[in-house]
């Protein structure tokens, strides 16, 4: 059994697309949340304007050892509100100590006092103010990070190596395991088997595929239940914690087709799997550009790329901080060449590559349209097979920067020999991954 992150990421890695360092470099090796305190996440975010007169209460949280969605159940439970009334603008991993923001919705003065006197373990609660609208996904700006790396062997010359070539050719963007699952990496194929119309396997896969980094005991439960299929067995063997497996087995035994019963699934959670297979498709042609161009900086005339803000943002616990955000207006480089260039020059624009979908215009001049096509090709699926009948296995695609736009004053990083640790500091835009950012320095 492998229990280390470090295996997990290994193996992880080459099953979810990520399958080249752009740098170099030797890495420092060492291990990411060794601790959950060596993983601090503060979120950035557009606060709406306070208001004595709104309905919406802004709290912040600080807590150690809790999810986001997690926490809000346990905030509502205790409130004695639906957990749709708490919302938040980002979901952030359990496994760190989190900065973060959530609203509650119709707020009156009873729900004040039992905030100010509630207490939840490894958490603190702050109450901002009064608001006449609650946070929204858009809201996310991105995350500040301050993250102890344990157990180096490297040395800070390395990682100014590191971060020199990183300027030169730009950090991968790709998208973190977190977005393929937890330690099973089988969303991404669930999403494959989706668009091809092939429920029943898709069913299974989410259900009872084996992953060589899961729990032994629950390891042999899967083995047995997806060589036999019996869902009977299943709800008999399978832990409770795995709440959606069994919901689904229940449903097959109440009679439901697997068509039907992955259908009763939670909304956030069907549309997580096309957006995997997505994701999966997006890191293998990240990776083959990687390895054909050698930098992320090198461009054709027919490459699509988008531009960059800069934007001042207030940082929760010290200072104000200028951080670079994609303005998501791709253009293709060949309209205007000059400008393009002159802009990548200023690091004002970057490369962006497609995230294929109904709406991906097929244009066989652009690389990575055509490497995604050799992809979709060989996993027997179409554009068109994103226009699918239910519509949280639709989707219409969209562009993602292939490199993390980032500003290197803001990178902050030290060596601590004689306790083999590695500090870093750092602002990342939403949707982009720390522990990718990492993976470069680390390369284990």
């Amino acid at each position: 059994m492998m229990n280390s992150n470090t295996e997990i990421s290994k193996v992880g890695e080459g099953k979810v697309g990520i399958e080249e360092y752009i740098t170099k470099t030797p890495g420092i090796g060492g291990k990411i949340k060794s601790d959950p305190s060596f993983f601090e996440v503060t979120e950035v975010i557009d606060l709406p304007e306070f208001h004595e007169d709104g309905s919406y209460l802004i709290i912040l949280v600080e807590k150690t050892n809790w999810d986001t969605i997690n926490f809000a159940r346990v905030l509502s439970n205790r409130l004695g509100i639906s957990q749709k009334r708490v919302e938040y603008a980002g979901t952030k991993d359990k496994r760190a100590k989190t900065l973060q923001f959530y609203s509650i919705k119709r707020v009156d003065d009873r729900i004040v006092q039992r905030l100010n006197e509630l207490s939840i373990k490894d958490a603190e609660i702050k109450v901002l103010g009064k608001a006449r609208r609650g946070l929204k996904l858009g809201d996310l700006l991105g995350n500040f990070f301050e993250i102890r790396i344990t157990e180096i062997d490297g040395e800070e010359e390395e990682i100014s190596s590191t971060v020199e070539e990183l300027k030169e050719k730009g950090i991968p963007n790709f998208f973190g395991l977190q977005r393929f699952g937890t330690i099973r990496y089988i969303t991404h194929e669930v999403g494959l088997h989706l668009l091809r119309r092939e429920y029943e396997e898709a069913f299974w896969i989410y259900v009872a595929k084996p992953f060589e980094l899961e729990n032994e005991e629950v390891k042999k439960i899967r083995e047995e239940l997806w060589e036999t299929r019996d869902a009977k067995f299943g709800l008999r063997e399978v832990p409770n914690y795995l709440r959606y497996e069994r919901n689904l087995l229940q449903k097959l035994q109440e009679g439901l087709n697997e068509e039907k019963a992955l259908l009763t699934l939670p909304k956030n959670l069907k549309l997580m799997f096309v957006h995997a297979y997505q994701s999966w498709i997006f890191n293998r042609t990240l990776s083959a550009r990687i390895k054909e161009f050698g930098s992320l900086r090198e461009f054709e005339t027919t490459d699509y790329v988008d531009f960059i803000s800069i934007r001042k943002v207030e940082h929760p616990r010290t200072q104000e901080l200028f951080v670079p955000l994609l303005k998501n207006e791709p253009v293709k480089t060949s309209l205007n060449e000059r400008r393009v260039a002159f802009l990548i020059s200023k690091r004002r624009s970057l490369l962006v590559l497609p995230l294929p979908g109904y709406d991906t215009k097929l244009d066989k001049e652009n690389w990575a349209i055509r490497k995604e096509m050799e992809f979709l090709e060989a996993d027997g699926v179409s554009i068109e097979d994103f226009k699918h009948e239910y519509k949280e296995f639709s989707s219409s695609g969209s562009f993602r920067a292939a490199e993390i736009p980032f500003d290197f004053s803001n990178l902050e990083f030290e060596c601590d020999k004689t306790n083999k640790e590695a500090y870093f500091s750092f602002f990342l835009p939403k949707g982009c991954y720390a522990t990718v950012f990492l993976r470069e320095f680390m390369k284990n």
